[in-house]
């Protein structure tokens, strides 16, 4: 559809042809896209460049439509588009813009019989799918280890020869072929059978079903319902190795598990021995460690019980009373003799501490007697000698102390004679002042003439 924001044509602003083509081309582009057509080729033109032009017809309904495929699909697919052939191809709708005609640009096809296949194919995936064959919570683990892996493909193809080098490196596990057709009409009877033979024998843990890759048609035993129920219906898991990576067969869908190709069927189906070897290796290192640690927590707890069981063992605390009983009665049978010893000794240090009392006593008072009759004689002189002192000291210290030491040294003392009030300065005295002095020996009596104030 036209944008809106595009300009209308108008009598004032018509489009030239080449904007017309243009829009035209842009227009089937984008609204159409790609898209599958089944027609019949009415006829087919290789140019010199190695393009292929044809045109595709509608014999039903009428109606031609150019088409055209470039040389490299051409080289691929032109050997379908012959006159006359019907074919269903997927191309581009796009407008040659200096022809102004529109044309399916082809890049690919395939013979009209294939549409059909394909369909049928869609519908028979569908009522399968509807029936819970291909439902992934229904897929089984495979055997980790499994001891005998069977296969079903064809003895002369490379599938098996793959899945005997694979297997035989990483893990020795016995592989049981059982022979198919993996291509032609008898192929999907074979392969079901030998999904059968193989899922009956007690010894197969898990079946490997497919071959080498191959194109589209060769694959189809892959895509028949018998092949995919046996697949299905099988004891032991399935591994899918039908080796193509673009289409999805229904077979891989039933299958347990899907494999690019048989030698990464084998990879799945059997575990590497050496990885296993050093897996295993740290897990018995990790084991070692843990029953070391474990070993020595058991010990620890062991000794704290073994120490609380003998604690608690009525034969250790019946041997512990035992002896502690004995040794009462030892003490018991100790004690009277200990103690009427211990009481004799005491009474004998009381009996001789009596007897010789009076004399040490005696001799004590007489000492103390003698003493202090001494001290009577000695204590008048020495308390006369210590008041002598004392008096002497004080007499020190009172001649220290006495105004008479001061007149003595050439001092005088100073007194109005009026009110006796001792003269101390010149203010005390004015002139006219009668006074008396006391010297060190006698005194004066005199009458104040003069004052000086001190500064």
């Amino acid at each position: 559809m036209r944008s809106r924001d595009q300009d209308e044509s108008s009598p004032e602003r018509p489009y030239s042809v080449a904007r017309l083509n243009s829009e035209a081309r842009t227009l089937l582009e984008e609204g159409l896209g790609q898209v599958w057509l089944e027609a019949e080729v009415a006829e087919a033109t290789r140019a010199r460049s190695g393009h292929l032009y044809f045109k595709l017809s509608d014999p039903d309904q009428g109606g031609q439509v150019d088409a055209v495929m470039w040389r490299g699909q051409a080289m691929r697919y032109g050997a379908l588009v012959q006159k006359g052939a019907r074919i269903l191809c997927r191309g581009r709708v796009t407008v040659y813009e200096r022809g102004g005609r529109y044309q399916l640009v082809v890049d690919s096809a395939r013979d009209s019989g294939a549409g059909e296949k394909a369909r049928r194919l869609a519908r028979l995936k569908a009522r399968l799918e509807e029936e819970g064959l291909f439902a992934v919570e229904g897929k089984r683990p495979i055997t980790r280890i499994p001891e005998c892996v069977g296969v079903v493909t064809s003895r002369s193809g490379a599938a098996i020869r793959d899945i005997w080098r694979v297997a035989s490196r990483r893990f020795p596990a016995r592989i049981l072929l059982a022979h198919a057709s993996v291509q032609g009409d008898a192929a999907p009877a074979e392969i079901v059978r030998g999904i059968e033979i193989l899922s009956g024998i007690p010894e197969v843990e898990v079946v490997i079903v497919g071959r080498g890759g191959g194109s589209s048609e060769d694959l189809e035993a892959f895509d028949d319902e018998r092949v995919v129920r046996a697949i299905a219906a099988c004891r032991v898991p399935v591994i899918s190795a039908v080796g193509h990576e673009v289409d999805v067969s229904l077979s891989d869908l039933a299958a347990d598990r899907r494999a690019a190709t048989p030698s990464e069927a084998a990879e799945l189906a059997v575990p590497d021995a050496e990885e296993m070897s050093r897996a295993l290796s740290g897990q018995v290192r990790a084991l070692a460690a843990a029953m070391r640690s474990t070993v020595m927590e058991r010990r620890g707890a062991m000794g704290i019980i073994n120490g609380r069981l003998r604690v608690a063992d009525p034969r250790v605390r019946l041997r512990l009373g035992m002896e502690t009983l004995a040794r009462a009665r030892d003490m018991l049978d100790r004690w009277p003799r200990a103690y009427l010893a211990g009481r004799s000794a005491d009474l004998e240090r009381e009996r001789a501490s009596l007897i010789r009392w009076p004399d040490r006593a005696l001799a004590r008072a007489k000492g103390d007697l003698m003493a202090a009759g001494e001290g009577l004689y000695e204590w008048p002189e020495r308390r006369m000698a210590r008041v002598r002192y004392d008096l002497g000291s004080l007499a020190g210290k009172l001649e220290a102390l006495s105004p008479l030491a001061s007149l003595a040294r050439g001092y005088s003392v100073v007194r109005r004679r009026d009110d006796g009030v001792l003269v101390r300065s010149s203010r005390d005295a004015p002139a006219g002042t009668a006074i008396e002095v006391t010297l060190a020996r006698g005194g004066l009596t005199a009458e104040v003439t003069d004052t000086e104030d001190a500064e």
